[in-house]
Protein backbone atom coordinates (compact mmCIF):
# COMPACT_ATOMS: atom_id res chain seq x y z
CA UNK A 1 0.00 0.00 0.00
CA UNK A 2 1.66 3.20 -1.34
CA UNK A 3 2.03 5.78 1.73
CA UNK A 4 1.10 9.47 0.22
CA UNK A 5 2.01 12.49 3.07
CA UNK A 6 -0.78 15.56 2.37
CA UNK A 7 0.45 19.23 2.22
CA UNK A 8 -0.90 19.60 5.35
CA UNK A 9 1.29 16.85 7.08
CA UNK A 10 3.76 17.60 5.17
CA UNK A 11 3.96 20.84 6.76
CA UNK A 12 2.78 19.68 10.11
CA UNK A 13 6.67 17.66 9.94
CA UNK A 14 8.29 20.99 9.25
CA UNK A 15 6.68 23.07 11.76
CA UNK A 16 7.75 20.12 14.57
CA UNK A 17 11.25 20.18 13.18
CA UNK A 18 11.60 24.09 13.60
CA UNK A 19 10.13 24.12 17.26
CA UNK A 20 11.78 21.07 18.67
CA UNK A 21 15.27 22.21 16.77
CA UNK A 22 14.84 25.99 18.49
CA UNK A 23 16.19 23.96 21.96
CA UNK A 24 17.68 20.48 20.08
CA UNK A 25 18.31 19.94 16.69
CA UNK A 26 19.46 16.30 17.08
CA UNK A 27 16.01 15.79 19.00
CA UNK A 28 14.15 17.21 16.08
CA UNK A 29 15.73 15.43 14.02
CA UNK A 30 15.07 12.06 15.68
CA UNK A 31 11.43 13.29 16.26
CA UNK A 32 10.56 14.00 12.71
CA UNK A 33 12.34 10.89 11.42
CA UNK A 34 10.69 8.97 13.80
CA UNK A 35 7.55 9.78 13.07
CA UNK A 36 8.10 9.35 9.21
CA UNK A 37 9.72 5.82 9.36
CA UNK A 38 6.89 4.91 11.51
CA UNK A 39 4.15 5.80 9.72
CA UNK A 40 6.21 4.45 6.56
CA UNK A 41 6.68 0.99 8.76
CA UNK A 42 3.85 0.50 10.21
CA UNK A 43 1.24 1.80 7.53
CA UNK A 44 2.34 0.47 4.46
CA UNK A 45 1.80 -2.94 4.55
CA UNK A 46 -1.35 -2.81 7.16
CA UNK A 47 -3.65 -0.12 5.94
CA UNK A 48 -5.60 -0.69 9.58
CA UNK A 49 -3.07 -0.27 12.25
CA UNK A 50 -3.80 2.29 15.17
CA UNK A 51 -7.50 3.37 16.20
CA UNK A 52 -10.40 4.92 14.80
CA UNK A 53 -9.92 8.67 14.07
CA UNK A 54 -11.98 11.22 15.92
CA UNK A 55 -13.37 12.54 12.45
CA UNK A 56 -15.39 10.08 10.37
CA UNK A 57 -13.65 8.17 7.59
CA UNK A 58 -10.17 8.83 9.78
CA UNK A 59 -7.49 6.46 11.58
CA UNK A 60 -5.21 7.79 14.33
CA UNK A 61 -1.78 6.22 14.55
CA UNK A 62 0.32 7.13 18.07
CA UNK A 63 4.14 7.79 17.25
CA UNK A 64 5.85 5.57 19.81
CA UNK A 65 8.63 7.69 21.76
CA UNK A 66 6.91 10.86 20.82
CA UNK A 67 3.52 13.13 22.12
CA UNK A 68 2.88 12.89 18.40
CA UNK A 69 -0.43 11.27 16.64
CA UNK A 70 -0.52 10.92 12.74
CA UNK A 71 -4.19 10.74 11.38
CA UNK A 72 -4.76 9.28 7.99
CA UNK A 73 -7.24 8.03 5.75
CA UNK A 74 -7.87 5.00 3.05
CA UNK A 75 -8.45 6.57 -0.24
CA UNK A 76 -8.51 2.99 -2.98
CA UNK A 77 -4.75 1.53 -2.88
CA UNK A 78 -3.35 4.63 -0.97
CA UNK A 79 -3.23 5.82 2.84
CA UNK A 80 -3.33 9.34 2.47
CA UNK A 81 -1.30 10.95 5.77
CA UNK A 82 -3.41 13.72 6.97
CA UNK A 83 -2.58 15.90 9.61
CA UNK A 84 0.52 15.46 12.26
CA UNK A 85 -0.93 16.06 15.96
CA UNK A 86 0.80 16.76 18.92
CA UNK A 87 -1.20 15.03 21.87
CA UNK A 88 -2.39 18.32 23.54
CA UNK A 89 -4.21 19.10 19.97
CA UNK A 90 -6.24 15.98 19.00
CA UNK A 91 -9.07 18.13 21.14
CA UNK A 92 -9.10 20.65 18.65
CA UNK A 93 -8.80 18.19 15.47
CA UNK A 94 -12.64 17.52 15.26
CA UNK A 95 -12.71 20.69 13.01
CA UNK A 96 -10.62 19.02 10.55
CA UNK A 97 -12.75 18.17 7.04
CA UNK A 98 -11.77 14.87 4.91
CA UNK A 99 -11.48 15.59 1.39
Amino acid sequence: MDVIWEPEAEADLDSILEYIAKDNIEAAIYVTNEIYQQVSMMLAPVSRRGKKGRVAGTMELVILRTPYIAVYAKKGPLLRIIKVLHGSEVLRFGALKVR
